[in-house]
């Protein structure tokens, strides 16, 4: 029995440790996570969110119609929406006549407009004129287009649906 037994200290250890090894799977993950996002095309969920963004908009304004008493006109265009309504007549009644001058405002107090995305690829638009009971006031509503998705509101109820 006379060999010397061989005594393995940490130095002569081979192998890595559970640090090394999770510090290179984050590494990697994030360079994945990072590569991976550029395969995918956005297109697709820019234009179903604005398309969503733009049917919650109409449905605030009708609502803010409904509650003021007072139409309310919103334009959509390519460039964007915006949200309208006349100013008060003496009396702190709704103006019957006139330009829609007074910027709808959301209960956070920014302005109820909005644009597209770069790629959202809106291709028609026009004006709603909201009542004060809910419904369309104007000739019929356009249908919007937000590339394959087609907003369209109903004339007598007011209601937006997004097909």
């Amino acid at each position: 029995m006379g060999g010397a037994r061989r005594v393995r200290t940490p130095d002569t250890l081979a192998g890595f440790t559970l640090i090394e090894l999770l510090a290179c799977l984050l590494i990697l993950g994030v360079l994945v996570g990072m590569g991976g996002a550029r395969l995918f095309d956005r297109q697709p969920f820019d234009q179903r969110g604005y398309s969503d963004e733009l049917a919650a908009a109409l449905r605030y304004a009708q609502g803010v119609a409904v509650a003021s008493g007072c139409n309310v006109s919103v334009s959509v265009t390519l460039a964007g929406y915006s949200a309208m309504q006349r100013p008060a007549a003496p009396g702190n009644t709704c103006a019957l006549l006139g330009a829609y001058t007074l910027p709808v405002v959301r209960v956070d107090g920014t302005q109820l407009q909005g644009g597209p995305p770069s790629d959202a690829n809106v291709t028609a638009g026009g004006t709603i004129i909201f009542g004060s009971s809910g419904q369309v006031v104007n000739a019929p509503p356009p249908t919007l287009t937000v590339g394959p998705y087609t907003l369209t509101v109903d004339p007598l109820s007011g209601f937006v649906s997004v097909q």
